[in-house]
């Protein structure tokens, strides 16, 4: 999903591409994808715990905390 994403939005580096997720399959999906800010949110279906064993190189309490990431990283 995220690769189609890439691809319709004819973004030319999915290492410019932000993937926050609330499940260990969406960090998954992100690292596999390639996406340089993958980020696990706990306020959703899987807990601080689990998301932490998935690949992933941020944990946030709400996407709420995306925001000043994506502003750094800009």
């Amino acid at each position: 999903m995220i690769l189609t994403a890439v691809l319709r939005l004819a973004i030319d580096d999915v290492r410019t591409v932000a993937v926050a997720g609330d499940t260990v399959s969406d960090l998954l999906a992100g690292t596999r994808a390639g996406a340089a800010l993958v980020a696990g949110v706990t306020t959703g279906a899987h807990t601080a715990d689990q998301l932490t064993h998935a690949p992933h190189t941020h944990i946030l309490p709400s996407v709420h905390d995306l925001v000043p990431l994506l502003t750094e990283n800009a």
